[in-house]
């Protein structure tokens, strides 16, 4: 439970930070979902549930032996003015499903 509170809150530092923030939080909540072995994608809520930094051919397959987990805020829908910010959570979702990728699907990241 303590773990899991740990990834809660180092999330909730990825929301409040970016730049700078944006690369420490990543970094923490690899470790501790690594550490949980908590190896769910980050999916893009809304249409389609696309799991960043995997390829179109192994998404359902990664979805389902992986498992998956959302973000507040990072959906299908950019608002006007969010731009940056939305391509730093395609960055920061790309960079950690790609390391629980290792993890959960291991042969996955020759196919990719």
């Amino acid at each position: 439970m303590a773990q899991i509170l740990r990834l809660v809150a180092s999330l909730l530092l990825l929301h409040m930070y970016s730049g700078q923030g944006v690369a420490a939080s990543l970094t923490e909540a690899i470790e501790e979902s690594l550490s949980a072995q908590d190896y769910r994608l980050i999916v893009r809520g809304g249409r389609g549930g696309m799991a960043s930094g995997v390829v179109e051919p192994l998404q359902a397959e990664a979805r389902t032996r992986c498992g998956v987990r959302y973000l507040e805020g990072f959906g299908d829908v950019i608002e006007m003015g969010k731009e940056a910010e939305f391509e730093q959570w395609i960055d920061y979702a790309t960079r950690y499903n790609r390391r629980m990728l290792e993890k959960c699907m291991p042969e996955a990241i020759s196919r990719q």
